[in-house]
């Protein structure tokens, strides 16, 4: 829970939030119970105050900050987390990414980024979500928000959808927008309709209770679009929790945007009861798939629809599957433990049938993650195959999943005996039936118990989850990480028909590593680079086994220019360059010697 002491006290916030606590004894329906703490959680989740400063300070940071992976300007007072990507169906080498980002006040912000080159350099967007939520509830405060998700048209359109939470003057009364804008052009500017907001709700702070106005409380949202070719190409899909007024029970639902209506068309519930982590997809024939964690049940489920998101069928319970949120103020990881559940389905070159469910469990004090696949359009799932197993049975959580015909790409964060966490992925090239070795993704570990991350006083802030998606060979992952002692947004590229490439590029900094080439090289290897200022940098070459086999220093210059890396005397294989400046990693490449 991050509050500015500005407009409330440590005590008076605990008294706004939990001052309904009381009345939890005297209902007897429990899942009313349930929504009534579900709300509570989103209510402290939620609350991220003085959003404007965070906005300018991240503008600043994009072209100021220039020497590793971090996008914010105050490296280790920023928090960066619940991280959001997607890429141009027409041209995979086109990505959008975006993420909360908080500042030590609370202040939060979405910052958006594109990139035209797979990632290996990132420009921050017009995009000021600020502008737009001062312009809708001039005179409140902005108290938060969160959940950034991105969808992309066969067309070029580009969606993204954000919450916010803003509070009147009298501090009484929270109001919850669930939002939407477009891009046209590659996420590089953005436009929102006079109707952009897919759901609405009010909320009595004074004792967390649902006003009888709009949808109710829309929550952890999810876009996909619906690219098959069929009935319903073009449909955009935005997945939410509903939490409606009074007694009436919470939801799983939807919203349907359709090609030639400016605006999100009625709810359609796809499961009624306590959920959270709604994911969308639609595959190849059309079918749109929905997971999400019961939170009534403790369990993970799966739905579908098959008329364009107009009905859904029977929800199927996956394998027996359990979710379990962390109970009492025992932390196992970063404070922001939840299920995490992400779906993938296969992708442009599978047979639409195959469908990819991770997610985090959390039994007593630990956290163990799961996979489970469906090859049969999710009326049948798999066994869970249990992750923590692959890594000497430490806790692993906030996986992720990717697929794309039969290979399919898991990606979670593992914490070992010591409390280092490394960001590391699995692939499967059989549907998901085995998977090979750890690749590890993270260029250095993190210790969250030495970040006094685990407990609840902590002021980092990691996010719920992370995202990866993939095209063909290529798995492009966000996560959240805390090696450099603060919460920042780290960006990787693996290609996973080469084994052991392994790619990692800063979000957003002031030094951009365009190209390496020849590729394979023999002799020497070029590198053409653009930086903001003029800067000493250090590139470093390592075999596979991670032994230094090269290190080289130059002092840039502003501008565009090309750096050298001679590779007489190195072995035929593949490697990786890193290029190191003052502050830390700027980027790895991987490159080939023969």
């Amino acid at each position: 829970m991050k509050f500015s002491t500005r407009h409330f006290t440590l005590a008076a916030m605990s008294a706004l939030l939990f001052s309904g606590a009381a009345s939890f004894a005297q209902m007897t329906d429990a899942k009313l119970q349930t929504k009534r703490a579900l709300l509570q959680r989103i209510m402290k989740e939620k609350f991220h105050p003085e959003h404007e400063e965070a906005e300018e300070s991240n503008a600043a940071a994009a072209k100021t900050t220039g020497y590793d992976q971090r996008v914010s300007a105050a490296p280790n007072t920023t928090g960066e987390g619940e991280v959001s990507m997607a890429y141009n169906p027409n041209d995979s080498s086109e990505l959008v990414l975006s993420y909360m980002q908080q500042s030590p006040s609370g202040a939060l912000a979405f910052p958006i980024y594109y990139s035209a080159n797979g990632g290996s350099s990132w420009t921050q967007s017009s995009f000021n979500s600020n502008a737009i939520c001062t312009a809708d509830f001039p005179g409140q405060l902005a108290a938060g928000g969160g959940d950034p998700a991105f969808a992309w048209d066969k067309n070029g359109r580009l969606y993204f959808a954000w919450i916010y939470l803003t509070v009147n003057s009298s501090f009484d009364t929270g109001f919850f927008t669930l939002n939407w804008a477009y891009s046209d052009d590659k996420g590089h500017t953005w436009s929102v309709k006079p109707k952009h907001f897919v759901g609405r709700g009010v909320i009595d702070l004074a004792t967390n209770n649902t006003l009888a106005m709009y949808d109710g409380i829309t929550d952890r949202e999810w876009l996909a679009v619906d690219n098959s070719g069929g009935a319903h190409q073009g449909n955009v899909y935005c997945s939410f929790v509903c939490f409606p007024p009074a007694s009436i029970p919470a939801y799983e639902g939807i919203k349907t945007l359709v090609p030639g209506i400016d605006t999100f068309g009625n709810a359609v519930p796809a499961y009624t009861g306590n959920t959270q982590f709604g994911n969308v997809e639609v595959d190849k024939n059309g079918t749109l798939h929905m997971s999400f964690a019961d939170i009534d049940n403790s369990q993970v489920r799966h739905v579908a629809s098959t008329d364009g998101g107009a009905s859904f069928g029977t929800s199927v319970v996956v394998s027996g599957a359990s979710v379990i949120f962390p109970a009492g103020p025992s932390y196992v990881f970063h404070n922001r433990e939840n299920a995490a559940v992400n779906m993938a389905v296969d992708g442009r070159t599978g047979s639409g049938n195959n469908v990819h469910i991770v997610w985090s469990d959390f039994p007593g004090t630990t956290a163990i993650s799961y996979y489970s696949h469906s090859t049969d359009s999710g009326h049948t799932w798999s066994v869970p195959d249990t992750l923590n197993k692959r890594f000497g049975n430490n806790i692993t959580l906030m996986p992720t999943v990717a697929a794309e015909g039969n290979n399919v790409t898991v990606s979670v964060t593992a914490i070992n005996g010591a409390d280092s966490s490394w960001y590391y992925q699995l692939n499967s090239t059989d549907n998901g039936a085995t998977f090979g070795s750890l690749s590890t993704t993270s260029a250095l570990p993190t210790r969250y118990v030495g970040l006094v991350a685990n407990v609840d006083s902590s002021p980092l802030f990691f996010g719920d989850y992370n995202r990866s998606v993939r095209a063909q060979c290529q798995t492009y992952a966000t996560w959240s990480d805390g090696r450099s002692s603060s919460a920042k947004v780290y960006f990787a590229r693996k290609n996973f028909c080469r084994l052991g490439v392994q790619e990692v590029t800063a979000v957003a900094n002031g030094v951009k590593l365009t190209s390496v080439f020849p590729n394979p090289a023999s002799g020497q290897v070029n590198m053409k680079i653009e930086a903001d200022i003029a800067q000493p940098i250090t590139t470093q070459l390592y075999d596979m086994a991670g032994k230094k086999v090269a290190e080289q220093h130059y002092v840039l210059k502003a501008g565009q220019q090309q750096i050298t890396m001679p590779l007489q005397g190195i072995a035929k294989g593949v490697y990786v360059i890193t290029l190191q400046g003052n502050n830390g990693m700027i980027a790895t490449r991987n490159v080939e010697v023969n």
